[in-house]
């Protein structure tokens, strides 16, 4: 019996029989057993993070200053008293997180840039060492992309109100607020184009396609998925960006280029954002049988568009 964690090009490698996989399952890229370190992976990451940590620090001191010029005597009375202080940075904390969305943004305006750098320089290595990558799927069957992407963002958001969930997590109510807080049309560029396309450098176009280079299909697509879900902070995001993660990880290997992924989850980002504009979620909350019938559309609908993205063949030429 074959082992579902097992790199499918091990033996091809090792210069016996190729491993036979099933029609219609990722078979990765053929390429030389390069074994790397464990940050090899999580460095993208870390990258990440650490300009959003850099972003936000300039954002609180730049905040900082402009309060304290426009209030001086009052911050200077603060000072004065321990509580008094604290009450004022718990005060500018609150503040700040009015400015949520424009913060992600500028972050991922950071990010793309250099995650950006770093994919094209792994795609240089991998040319060097003679790694022949999967085809690139034609922009024509992108269609299929946008189609299962829409369908799980509804269906998923159905099952998460009709469960119910969503009520019993303080912190995705937090984070709704703060993130939906802004105009509109900064919604629509920062968390519906922005945000999704630096995430999917990082963690389909890097982390993902790094593991990937190590292992089989399923260990770098689940491996990568849990980080994804687990640094969303709570168990309603969690759940949605799990199930996401693992469908933009088949999309990323079935069509061969980041562009992929990332067209889904702008896809995804884009329903999202709108439809919490416009209270779409909440119109379905209605009745039940409205929000039921759409649940069971958007499911047949993500089956069909994952059949036709099922039938595309990713093998290398």
């Amino acid at each position: 019996m074959s082992n579902p964690w097992e790199d499918p090009n091990q033996e091809q490698r090792a210069g016996g029989e190729p491993h036979k996989m099933p029609q219609g399952m990722p078979t990765g890229p053929v390429m030389p057993p390069v074994r790397k370190g464990i940050w090899y992976a999580w460095t993208p990451l870390i990258i990440k993070y650490l300009i959003s940590i850099c972003v936000s620090m300039a954002a609180v001191m730049g905040y900082t200053f402009i309060y304290i010029s426009r209030h001086y005597e009052e911050t200077v009375g603060a000072m004065q008293d321990q509580q008094d202080m604290l009450d004022l940075s718990v005060s500018i904390s609150e503040r700040m997180l009015q400015y949520t969305t424009q913060l992600e943004g500028i972050t991922a305006l950071i990010v793309i840039p250099v995650i950006l750098y770093m994919f094209h320089r792994d795609r240089k290595n991998e040319r060097l060492a003679g790694v022949i990558p999967n085809r690139k799927a034609p922009l024509w069957k992108y269609g299929a992309v946008a189609g299962i992407a829409a369908a799980l963002c509804v269906g998923l958001n159905d099952l998460i109100l009709i469960s119910g969930i969503s009520s019993y997590s303080a912190s995705y109510q937090q984070t709704s607020d703060s993130l939906y807080s802004a105009p509109f049309g900064m919604q629509l560029l920062c968390l519906g184009v922005l945000v999704p396309i630096s995430e999917e450098l990082v963690f389909r176009g890097m982390m993902f396609k790094r593991l990937r280079e190590q292992s089989g299909f399923m260990h770098a697509a689940i491996f990568s998925s849990v980080v994804f879900a687990l640094l969303h902070g709570n168990m309603v995001q969690m759940l949605y960006a799990f199930a996401t993660g693992m469908m933009l990880s088949y999309v990323y290997e079935k069509y061969g280029s980041v562009k992929a992924p990332a067209t889904a989850h702008v896809v995804m980002n884009l329903i999202s954002v709108t439809a919490t504009r416009f209270g779409l979620f909440g119109w379905l909350m209605e009745d039940r049988l409205r929000i039921s019938v759409v649940t069971v559309l958007c499911g047949a609908l993500a089956a069909a568009m994952f059949v036709l993205i099922q039938r595309i063949d990713e093998r290398p030429l």
